[in-house]
């Protein structure tokens, strides 16, 4: 079991120790060992939002950033399995006693998301919202905007803010701005409207720690989710209007079904799965967020995705540009072989776009990186997953990610979206290898 104790008051927190990590939020790293600290860039890049910002929404954004500093801090190579951390978290936040009834739903939620064991504890002290400082070229003004969206810079959400343009609606776009992930970030935003507006940043966790961080960072869509939450919060609509964040993400990804036995819990991530979602909505309705996640590409593919989007044109100039990689963060070029580039590809291949990504050489051709490369893992997973295709029951294999909180007609679209999904990778690798 490990401790972590963050809170915005270094007076407060505790000594460090063996299994006790003391994190300093929104602030600078302690001079000290053993202790670290989180958000401080993210702190001074909502000084630069010009609109008031929710304080419950804050407070979810500062309960999200001790999530992550617990994630990346906690070692997953300690835990008893190798795997399933047993994580006990104590957060500062302003307002404890709204946040506290929801605690087993949060626990739940974050269980379910990451596969530890969590116990979160809500304390006084909280760092309230940041003001509003005038800059004169770097200000982030929302007032245009009538909904929020996130934007990683990969290609569900690029299509996610082409059609609300082309719907006639105006998002603020909300992104994970690592170093990397930021460039890219920027390099697509004007190809994708005139002044859209963006707000990009991180959580920054760093710390004077002896173990390693954990690299897996499975609740980095917990971090992801509250920032959405908090620009959606910050529009201006009328007094008791419901806001929406949208998340797009085609619905093969949204539930991720496990390829081989092994993958059903450390190989699938389960950052967009309906059951993740529909408990975070449960936490906003409940502290009065009137913040409603919208995934609006749950019953399509990816490449249905890309057939149906609403600005083609606007879509050829930035397809190849968006990242799909799950190894982009570590090799800062696509692979072309690990799942979600399978799935791009695939998407490519079934919408009939002409695929000009720039793969890593040894992933580009698939037949020849099956017979002679040593790390095929993910392709010969999907490999097996597509022959048994035909013979599968998709609705029980969905069923192995976790619950469905869905009408049955919703469940039977979201089922239907994997089997096509699947059918589109099918296709593009019988095009690709021999079976």
């Amino acid at each position: 079991m490990t401790v972590v104790y963050v809170h915005p008051d270094l007076a407060q927190l505790p000594h460090p120790q063996p299994n006790v990590i003391p994190v300093h939020l929104y602030g600078s790293v302690p001079n000290k060992e053993g202790m670290a600290a989180i958000g401080l860039g993210l702190y001074n890049r909502l000084t630069r939002l010009k609109a008031a910002i929710d304080p419950v929404a804050f407070d979810f954004l500062s309960l999200s950033m001790a999530v992550t500093a617990a994630d990346t801090f906690v070692n997953r190579d300690d835990a008893a399995d190798g795997w399933a951390r047993d994580i006990r978290l104590t957060v500062a936040l302003a307002d404890p006693a709204r946040w506290t009834p929801v605690v087993p739903a949060l626990t739940k939620a974050l269980n379910f998301l990451s596969g530890d064991v969590w116990a979160i504890n809500i304390v006084a002290g909280g760092e309230r919202p940041p003001v509003f400082k005038v800059r004169s070229r770097l200000i982030i003004d929302p007032a245009p905007c009538d909904c929020a969206c996130l934007f990683s810079g990969g290609l569900d959400s690029a299509i996610g803010v082409l059609d609300l343009a082309k719907q006639g609606r105006n998002p603020i776009l909300v992104s994970h701005a690592y170093t990397h992930d930021a460039l890219r970030q920027r390099e697509i935003l004007p190809k994708l409207g005139p002044k859209l507006v963006r707000f990009g940043a991180q959580a920054s966790p760093s710390g004077r720690l002896d173990a390693s961080h954990d690299v897996q960072m499975r609740t980095r869509s917990f971090n992801f989710l509250a920032m959405g939450v908090l620009m959606a919060s910050s529009l201006a609509v009328p007094a008791g209007n419901r806001r929406t964040l949208f998340v797009p993400e085609n619905g093969l990804i949204a539930l991720n079904p496990p390829l081989t036995p092994r993958r059903i819990g450390a190989l699938s991530t389960r950052t967009t799965h309906p059951y993740y979602l529909h408990l975070m909505q449960g936490v906003l309705d409940r502290v009065g967020l009137l913040v409603d996640i919208d995934n609006p590409y749950a019953s399509k593919s990816k490449g249905e995705m890309m057939k149906a989007c609403l600005d083609q044109v606007r879509l050829s100039a930035i397809v190849d540009r968006t990242v799909s990689c799950g190894k982009w963060k570590r090799k800062r070029t696509q692979c072309g072989r690990c799942v979600p580039c399978l799935i791009r590809r695939a998407a490519y291949h079934g919408s009939g776009m002409k695929d000009n990504t720039d793969y890593q050489p040894e992933g580009q051709d698939l037949q020849y990186f099956l017979d002679h490369g040593n790390d095929s893992d993910d392709l010969m997973a999907m490999l097996l997953a597509v022959r048994r295709l035909p013979k599968t029951d998709v609705a029980k294999w969905v069923s192995q990610t976790g619950p469905m909180p869905l009408a049955a007609a919703d469940r039977d679209s979201r089922v239907d979206a994997v089997r096509r999904g699947m059918i589109e990778v099918e296709n593009y690798l019988r095009s690709q290898v021999h079976f």
